[in-house]
């Protein structure tokens, strides 16, 4: 059994810093415009030609893909990773929309060009990794709603067409969890449509915050009984949770 998490947040909000809490038993595929900062295991994609090059890597070019990169962490760890955190999927739907403009379409248009290659993108996602037991952390950008120029506190999914309209990657995943700046603090929503967040386990809060790891004094004060939010305790808990449900399969 494995978990596929969605991790939403607007620029800034502090998505990527989640995964301070994970170890080596994690692989990240960066694509996200910028340096990976963190001592996990690694891949940077510094440029996108077309999803199998990214998938599947090409051997011509000598370019490494994703598929190349997590059978060189097994051969390095003796082991395939637990989690493959992938950041971003919004950054990578954005490559896929520029190649889309600007190429030829195989599919016969844009807007067909962009639903096949994200639809290469989900199945390989399930297929090879969810299927062989790893757990999926899908970092993705969101959007204020801005209504007369005011945020409603409505968070709008990214992208595109049809994969946009049918729900984007919140609508690939049951587990889904939004960070939210609240004044000088941030939130973790876990429930709230209006949020992008979403779970199937009925024992969590709606919301947890997250501490401040540059000045923990700085960080909201808790309740008895609440704790700060933690990536690594939020997906032990979701597979944990798993482990009860797949007792019950037939």
């Amino acid at each position: 059994m494995s978990i596929k998490l969605v991790v939403n947040g607007i620029a800034g909000a502090g998505k990527t810093t989640l995964l301070s809490s994970l170890g080596e038993e994690t692989f990240v595929v960066s694509r996200d415009a910028k340096d990976f900062g963190f001592p996990l295991p690694h891949m940077l994609v510094d440029t996108y030609y077309d999803m199998n090059t990214l998938l599947y890597g090409n051997e011509k070019e000598e370019i490494d893909g994703i598929m190349q990169k997590i059978e060189k962490y097994n051969d390095h760890f003796g082991k395939y990773p637990e989690n493959v955190v992938i950041d971003s999927v919004s950054q990578i739907t954005m490559d896929v929309i520029d190649v889309a403009s600007q190429t030829p379409n195989v599919y016969g248009s844009q807007g067909a060009e962009i639903t096949r290659e994200l639809a290469i993108f989900t199945k390989f996602i399930h297929e090879v990794l969810e299927l062989n037991g790893m757990n999926v952390i899908l970092m993705n950008h969101v959007t204020e709603e801005k209504v007369d120029g005011k945020t409603t506190g409505v968070y709008l999914p990214f992208g595109q067409g049809q994969f946009k309209n049918k729900g984007g990657f919140y609508a690939t995943t049951n587990e889904a969890i939004t960070i939210v700046p609240e004044g000088s603090n941030r939130a973790v929503y876990i429930r709230g449509t209006d949020k992008q967040a979403r779970t199937t386990d009925s024992s969590l809060p709606d919301k947890m915050w997250l501490q401040n790891i540059v000045d923990p004094s700085k960080s909201k004060k808790l309740k008895e009984g609440e704790s700060y939010f933690s990536l690594k305790d939020h997906m032990d808990h979701l597979l944990s949770k798993q482990t009860d449900v797949k007792k019950w399969s037939l």
